[in-house]
């Protein structure tokens, strides 16, 4: 019987394709605004901060431009940071979140642009803003977050693209790319066994390291299997040395991830009795042996390959949670809106 949240992994496509066109052009109005800016400030949680990672290192390698993000806590009540200068992003899929609400609250006193990612143009949320980055992907039924996901990571893509007035290759392909990259993963056998275990850590770096957050939260919610994730250069300096048998590492490989400290990794893993799986481009060999390999099937530009390593991760969450038995749909004591600060 297939699930919902497989039906929305499949569904991601169409989803980015379908919001193509009004996404650019909202994306382009908003940059209208963000032109004056000397750096941006998102406010974000759960998969939401994922994603607005994913936008610090994307403007940051694309555009020079320094994104921080917001720490919502800082904004409650009477209390605040001095904003003079950003431009202000807020991203909620449900856009519900009073939290969220409060550092845009908090930026128009200030005099701050400010720009809201959301799935309904009606919340609160986008109510709040003065633009509004509409995800358009329909209702969610799966308790864990795909097709939202994605559309997030494709609007905050399309406006670093017209924050650069169109240089970021490939993005008109980029449904295509997670079409393609679903239906692959999920006709696959992507050695979930590894993945059964006491516990997971994924690594990467820069937009890799983006993709690692995003797929060790989907396991954790979607599996039971305790996932946490880690940049390299963190997980290198001591918490590698914390795990070993019964554990298994999953690395995520950008281009931000030299061939020298993946090796290093590896060799790391290994020695501390771990399990490892690679999640590659085809342009990325392993030089190093380890226990599993999922190759991508598509050549992508690096900022889109991190989505490419999402979808897969997806499908793993997916397997792993079947495997397991769990509830799919529903993952226990999970909540789908985010209403804290």
């Amino acid at each position: 019987m297939t699930t919902t949240f497989e039906e929305e992994i499949r569904s991601q496509g169409e989803v980015l394709r379908a919001r193509r066109a009004a996404g650019a052009a909202e994306a382009a109005w908003a940059a209208e605004s963000l032109r004056g800016v000397t750096h941006l400030v998102v406010a974000a949680r759960g998969s939401s901060d994922n994603a607005a990672v994913y936008f610090q290192y994307l403007a940051g390698q694309e555009l020079g431009l320094l994104v921080a993000l917001a720490a919502p806590s800082l904004y409650e009540g009477s209390r605040g940071v001095n904003l003079q200068g950003a431009g202000v992003l807020a991203i909620s899929q449900s856009g519900r979140s009073p939290g969220m609400v409060e550092v845009l609250e908090h930026a128009h006193a200030q005099g701050c642009p400010t720009v809201v990612v959301t799935n309904d143009a009606s919340s609160p949320l986008a109510l709040a803003g003065e633009h509004v980055l509409e995800l358009r992907a329909g209702h969610e039924r799966a308790i864990a977050s795909t097709k939202t996901l994605s559309a997030t990571w494709h609007a905050l893509a399309q406006l670093v693209d017209a924050l650069g007035s169109g240089r970021l290759e490939g993005l008109e392909e980029l449904a295509d790319v997670v079409d393609r990259t679903a239906d692959w993963a999920l006709g696959e056998d992507l050695a979930t066994d590894l993945l059964d275990v006491r516990g997971l850590t994924m690594v990467g770096r820069g937009v890799g390291y983006a993709a690692a957050a995003e797929i060790a939260l989907k396991v954790r919610e979607v599996s039971g299997v305790r996932a946490e994730s880690y940049a390299a250069p963190d997980y290198l300096h001591g918490p590698i040395g914390a795990d070993g048998d019964d554990c298994c590492a999953v690395i995520v490989v950008t281009d931000e991830l030299s061939d020298a400290v993946l090796r290093e990794l590896l060799k790391g893993c290994r020695e501390s009795g771990m399990t490892t799986m690679v999640l590659r481009p085809s342009t990325r060999a392993v030089s190093v042996e380890c226990d599993a390999e999922i190759v991508f099937p598509l050549t992508t530009p690096n900022w889109a390959t991190g989505l490419v390593a999402v979808v897969v991760g997806q499908v793993l969450a997916l397997r792993l949670g079947q495997v397991r038995g769990r509830p799919i749909d529903t993952s226990p004591r999970l909540s789908k809106v985010t209403l804290s600060a």
